[in-house]
């Protein structure tokens, strides 16, 4: 059921269904940021729908004569402009981290044969090589 699911076979796919299946789904790696674009992001973030209907809130406060509230409504935007920016850099920053631990060749069966590939052009459907690979004792089928 599941070779059916994934549209493939106990011989794993065929060169050609590989780089089909490459095109479609781009290849097996972690996105990552090109160097840092910090205004563009703070800026983002300060432009998120929900922080725009603060920014109208905040300017119908200021028109209404309550200038306090007006600069509270400000302060919450920029603070949360900011929290959210620092948790976007530590996200980049842990993918960053994983990207060293992931493997760069894995083990698969294609076309019959067991053969090693890079890791980045893995695909829905391949199957692990078994070869040199050992189970948990737990492993039950």
């Amino acid at each position: 059921m599941l070779f059916r699911d994934l549209r493939t076979s106990e011989l794993g796919l065929s060169g050609r269904e590989e780089q089909r299946r490459l095109l479609v789904y781009g290849p097996n790696e972690l996105p990552r940021s090109s160097g840092r674009r910090w205004p563009g992001e703070l800026l983002k973030q300060l432009t998120h729908p929900l922080a725009l209907v603060l920014v109208v809130a905040a300017v119908l406060a200021w028109l209404t004569g309550t200038p306090v509230l007006a600069a509270a409504i400000v302060a919450v935007i920029v603070l949360n402009a900011g929290f959210a920016f620092v948790q976007e850099l530590q996200a980049e920053r842990a993918v960053e981290a994983l990207a060293a631990y992931l493997p760069t060749h894995a083990r698969v069966v294609r076309d019959g044969q067991k053969v090693e590939v890079e890791a980045r052009t893995l695909v829905p459907g391949d199957l692990r090589g078994r070869s040199g690979l050992r189970r948990r004792p737990d492993h039950r089928r």
